[in-house]
């Protein structure tokens, strides 16, 4: 009930920053013209993004299935397509995507994937992901450092630092036992001068918190390969979620700049926003699409480019994905009666 709740609140929060968001693009656009263009795009070319970034989240699946399996639990293909689905929402309606992987975990667990094996699945996705994603976006800056104003400089310069600090977290958490009890311990001591209420509850989710990671740790070290194959895997996954853009791009018979020009702007893109402590980083997102895009679709297309690209790449998705909380909440439950 109190996760029902916390949910509901959730998406209220992403449903209202979602509206405001909306009105602030269209503030500077015209809301028929912008619609008229989206009518006239060739739609095979929309057809396109939308399977690669299906492709996107299957890939993502298809890694993490290939990590369980190496841990001696096959879960079909499909199953973990749902779980990815289930993270996808819920990443995207609390702040920095920081509910998605433990509602993963929870609807494994009702599935019987045991926590232990989940947590080491989803940490090797996620620290993966988090160094292909960097790299991507080092890259996406030295090619397209021209195309920044001061402005997309200092989101760029805090998404990076986010996204470098929180994969710095996960390495030290892995590898580095003494030197994060050490750093957990100066955490707890000052939530104990500071007379934090729920003081016990947190020293038991943090010291649980890093019982997994350092599972995980003893999984890699035996395993040593599995990093590595996962990080060549997530490269094509985040390849695929960058390519939504291009192909958005060339459904307005666009096609002055090229795939590698594109994607390397999506890069730079996501790691700017991605780690912002907002729902599904509304409006920082679409602030900054319309700042970096306009050289590349022009002033009269950028409206109907950022509604067809944050559209299928986001906004799409998480109503799937809603869709598929909602079954897995209420239909199992319905069964029973």
């Amino acid at each position: 009930m109190q996760n029902s709740k916390q949910m509901l609140r959730n998406l209220i929060i992403f449903i209202i920053l979602m509206f405001l968001t909306f009105v602030l693009v269209f503030k500077n656009y015209d809301f028929n013209n912008t619609f008229n263009i989206i009518l006239k795009v060739d739609y095979k070319y929309i057809i396109l993004a939308t399977i690669v970034m299906f492709l996107n989240i299957t890939i993502e699946s298809y890694n993490i299935k290939n990590i369980l399996y190496s841990l001696g639990k096959k879960v079909s293909l499909p199953k973990i397509i749902k779980y990815s689905l289930i993270g996808f929402f819920f990443s995207g309606i609390t702040p920095a995507a920081g509910g998605g992987q433990p509602m993963e975990i929870y609807y494994m667990k009702k599935d019987k994937i045991p926590v232990n094996s989940s947590t080491i699945a989803l940490l090797l996705e996620t620290c993966s992901f988090h160094i292909v994603t960097i790299i991507w976006g080092l890259i996406g800056v030295i090619i397209n450092h021209k195309l920044l104003n001061k402005g997309l400089v200092i989101i760029f310069i805090v998404g990076m630092f986010l996204k470098l600090l929180i994969l710095l977290i996960m390495l030290i958490c892995l590898f580095w036992k003494k030197l994060s009890d050490f750093l957990i311990n100066i955490f707890l001591k000052f939530l104990t001068k500071i007379k934090y209420r729920n003081l016990e509850e947190i020293s038991n989710n943090v010291k649980e918190f890093l019982k997994q990671y350092h599972d995980s740790s003893l999984f890699i070290k035996k395993h040593k390969g599995i990093l590595l194959k996962s990080i060549i895997i997530v490269s094509f996954q985040v390849l695929m979620y960058y390519s939504v853009t291009y192909f958005v791009y060339r459904s307005f018979n666009l096609n002055d700049y090229s795939y590698f020009k594109i994607i390397t702007l999506q890069a730079l893109l996501f790691v700017s926003v991605a780690s912002i402590p907002l729902p599904g980083a509304v409006g920082i997102s679409e602030s900054t699409f319309l700042k970096l895009y306009i050289t590349i679709f022009g002033a009269s297309n950028l409206a109907s480019a950022l509604v067809l690209s944050r559209g299928i790449n986001f906004y799409l998705f998480m109503i799937i994905s809603m869709i598929i909380v909602i079954f897995s909440m209420y239909i199992p439950k319905k069964k029973k009666i």
